[in-house]
């Protein structure tokens, strides 16, 4: 029988866990975060810091401690209860005798203190950005209420600490981008809706010849020849009628500009349309003639790779964590870190929903080429008239429709990782030409009489058999050992039913804070039917069925009998119950599946795809049929042609 659960904390206690947090941000947040925390667990301090490994020390955040804020405050680790937090990176618990413990520690002794609860704050690659502690001059004797109450305030101080993290991340970005426009030669400003100058570098200032901050301000065409002022509006006016991806035009050498001194200067221009927040802007870059393109290139090259970053900080809460304690799991990550910051060129195989793509992330931001850009490509969703131009670029005029030149996912993820989901629907005609910049780091865009070389990790993912494909002649062999170089198994969650409680929590904890539900800690019963259930669609179809719970919910518990498919993890009904009335097993509808498709296979010969193959008989996408047939260990019959 289960234990009984200590009962969850009442309203007024709850409330304090958000109290005074819910509008603030960074310092503001972490203080009134430690505040509530000491009164919600009745003791003499809290605090919450970040980890400086260099000279392993902790820097508080916010440090609360005897009715009162201690600020700064920052220490070294060594022979404090704090060390093994850090450095065994795992929840610590000391409930009496703590200076017996760590005699040396003079802060413990000034206070008296008596009693300890500190847990590590871990980044997304696993490693320590900080922890949050209690310290008590009483013992604190465990209390599993108290403690549901601290891993609250842990997960909340986790997730700003990453948020912070993120931003920094993005404003270094962004920082870069204002460098490298400052640093230019060419001249480039930046004009909001109105053609007003809100941004000008100082190779603009050169080129007007005047302060760039007397550019700030102005509309542009007050510098531009009465004869170039409306040929430069009916620019702005086509770009705005462009659809995105192509608002950008290049304008010939022959475009003149008015010096403060009333001088005149030709040059060549690239004008462009891009959205901020809502509001429309459009850039101009102005250079001599002569003067190459190369910082244009560099400015477009770091513009996408801040976007990309912008969108890995956006679809973080919708990412989550890798999470799993299986053995199977552990080894994945134990390969994972071995991999990671060799550059090696990796494969992962798994199932549908079983997260190749944060694995590829993952891979990423433990790299040395973390600083730049995970590119994506869904090989499976892009038309295969368009694969060789998204992967490659083009020069304008190089098919219908190529009205501009185009940087391809390649050259955008230059320096950085290229992430190939679903290699295994690349057509035949593209792998020759992708195995030549795997081989040899160089292709031509489309179009162009040049040759590209560019740096670039490949990790790619595939739910289907290439080995398979291989010898069907489905994929080239060559493309295939050049990918498999060190190959990732992602195990189903089937295979490791041990971590659904772990990832169950997570769903709940993340779903339930968007939707701004409280919800009870998972019942045993509940995780019990979700452990036994056989999840086809892995952990995206546990994600699904978690939050499908939540909305279903009626009260304080989420509603899995609703949510979880069919009849999940109820028994079945004794053999000779009628056939009407029979609910199978998860493990006997496993088999009624790999009975069913065997027999299909059988019947038309081992043919898989095309008209009377085994996928048009069951109704499945061949693609989807390769894949459960992968999962169930079914071969096809060696008389297939």
């Amino acid at each position: 029988m289960p234990a009984r659960q200590s009962p969850p904390p009442d309203l007024a206690t709850l409330r304090l866990v958000v109290e005074g947090t819910a509008g603030v941000t960074g310092r503001d947040f972490f203080r009134a975060l430690v505040r509530n925390l000491a009164k919600v667990m009745d003791t003499a301090g809290a605090w919450v810091t970040e980890y400086l490994p260099a000279s392993r020390r902790l820097r508080a955040h916010a440090f609360w401690l005897q009715g009162r804020f201690v600020d700064p405050f920052e220490y070294d680790i060594t022979g404090t209860a704090c060390a093994p937090v850090v450095e065994s990176r795992r929840f610590i618990h000391i409930p009496d005798r703590l200076i017996e413990l760590y005699p040396g520690d003079p802060d413990l002794v000034a206070i008296n203190a008596v009693s300890y609860l500190g847990v590590p704050l871990l980044d997304t690659n696993d490693e320590v950005m900080g922890h949050l502690s209690v310290l008590d001059v009483k013992p604190m004797p465990e209390d599993r209420r108290r403690l549901s109450l601290f891993e609250i305030f842990a997960a909340r101080a986790a997730a700003e600490s990453r948020r912070l993290r993120a931003e920094e991340q993005i404003r270094a970005r962004e920082e870069q981008v204002s460098a490298l426009l400052d640093g230019a030669m060419d001249a480039i400003t930046v004009l909001d809706a109105a053609g007003t100058v809100v941004r000008a570098n100082p190779a603009a200032g050169r080129l007007f010849g005047c302060d760039p901050d007397a550019l700030t301000g102005r509309p542009l065409p007050e510098w531009l020849p009465e004869e170039t002022v409306p040929r430069f509006e009916s620019f702005v006016r086509e770009l705005d009628t462009r659809p995105d991806g192509g608002r950008h035009l290049w304008i010939p050498g022959d475009f003149a500009v008015r010096r403060a001194d009333g001088d005149r200067v030709t040059a060549e221009a690239t004008v462009s349309r891009f959205e901020n927040r809502g509001r429309t802007f459009h850039a101009v870059i102005l250079r001599n003639v002569d003067e190459r393109m190369a910082a244009e290139r560099r400015i477009q090259e770091l513009t996408a790779e801040t976007e990309y970053l912008r969108e890995s900080v956006r679809e973080f809460s919708e990412i989550g964590d890798l999470l799993g304690e299986s053995p199977a799991m552990r080894e994945l990550f134990d390969a994972m870190r071995r991999v990671a910051a060799a550059g090696t060129t990796v494969l992962i195989h798994g199932e549908t929903g079983t997260g190749k793509e944060l694995i590829a992330r993952s891979l990423h931001a433990l790299s040395p080429r973390s600083e730049r850009a995970l590119v994506r490509v869904n090989c499976a969703a892009i038309p295969g008239t368009l694969m060789e131009s998204e992967f490659f670029g083009h020069e304008r005029g190089a098919f219908t429709g190529a009205t501009t030149r185009r940087e391809g996912r390649f050259a955008m993820a230059d320096g950085g990782t290229l992430f190939l989901d679903e290699v295994g629907e690349l057509p035949l005609d593209l792998q020759a030409k992708l195995l030549r910049v795997l081989q040899e780091g160089e292709f031509e865009p489309l179009g162009a009489n040049r040759t590209r070389t560019v740096d670039v990790r490949v990790i790619a993912a595939t739910n289907r058999d290439l080995k398979g494909m291989v010898t069907a002649g489905q994929f080239r062999e060559e493309l295939y050992y050049r990918l498999n170089v060190f190959p990732l198994q992602v195990p189903p969650l089937r295979e490791r039913r041990g971590d659904v409680p772990l990832l169950v929590r997570a769903f709940l904890q993340r779903f339930s804070r968007r939707m701004g539900r409280r919800l009870d800690p998972p019942h045993p019963d509940d995780l019990r039917r979700l452990s036994e259930y056989a999840w086809p669609g892995n952990v995206r179809e546990l994600q699904n069925v978690i939050e499908r719970a939540i909305i279903l919910a009626d009260g304080h518990r989420p509603n899995l009998q609703a949510a979880l498919p069919g009849s999940a993890g109820e028994p079945a009904v004794p053999p000779d119950a009628p056939a009407n009335t029979r609910i199978y097993t998860a493990e006997e509808l496993v088999a009624l599946e790999r009975a069913n498709i065997e027999r299909a296979l059988e019947a038309c010969g081992g043919k898989l795809s095309g008209t009377d193959g085994a996928a048009q008989r069951l109704g499945l996408a061949p693609s989807t049929l390769a894949s459960r047939m992968k999962a169930l260990g079914i071969r096809r019959p060696r008389s297939h042609s």
